[in-house]
């Protein structure tokens, strides 16, 4: 068995980790427990993830220069790869707390649209209708676990801010010239701004 927070080996049978839980009796930690540190599995999935992505870039970029089609296809296969890296490593992999997962994600996935969106010289559809959207939807599922559990408001709030924060960024797009659309932006906006008021309602109900 091993700690989740120090990552101690910890034998079977013992209800607490001799190396970092406080003991309430006063009695000093016990010396016959070391830390011993393992190499993960993920620290090798890593690097040859890191290397897959590195390969099919490379290797789509030459082929793409070496064919001469007369269309950068290879442009548009990096974001796709540098996706779904960024998706199988922090989302799937990873310890990291939902919340930081979904803003994650959400910039993620923006970025990728958004390069994709560039290189096709066509109207600027990713900034336009899918980034607000996308952020709507990010924010309300933050939300969602938050009201799921009292204590998870304390645990989200950071991240839900940063959804809302980042709900103005289509405003800042089309403020820019990025977007020609301007119901959507304002649309994410808005609702940042009604999230922040239910938060500031709950939050008001749950004070003494």
């Amino acid at each position: 068995m091993r700690c989740d927070s120090c990552d101690v080996i910890v034998e079977a049978g013992n209800l607490r980790c001799p190396q970092c839980d406080p003991n309430p009796n006063g009695i000093e930690k016990s010396s016959q427990y070391t830390a011993v540190f393992t190499p993960r599995a993920n620290s090798l999935l890593s690097k040859w993830m890191i290397f897959t992505v590195a390969a099919v870039i490379c290797i789509s970029i030459l082929i793409n220069v070496m064919a001469d089609m007369g269309v950068w296809w290879s442009l548009y296969l990096m974001p796709c790869v540098l996706y779904v890296w960024l998706t199988v490593m922090h989302t799937v992999m990873s310890k990291y707390h939902l919340g930081a997962k979904i803003v994650i994600q959400y910039l993620g996935l923006s970025g990728a649209l958004l390069w994709i969106n560039v290189l096709s010289g066509h109207e600027l559809w990713s900034t336009g209708y899918v980034i607000p959207f996308m952020g709507i939807v990010a924010t309300l599922l933050i939300t969602i676990f938050c009201s799921s559990k009292r204590s998870h408001w304390r645990e989200f709030s950071s991240y839900l801010l940063t959804m809302i924060f980042l709900g103005f960024v289509p405003l800042l797009f089309y403020t820019l010239g990025l977007s020609d659309i301007l119901w959507t932006a304002i649309s994410a906006a808005v609702y940042g701004l009604l999230t922040v008021g239910g938060m500031c309602v709950l939050a008001g109900k749950e004070s003494p």
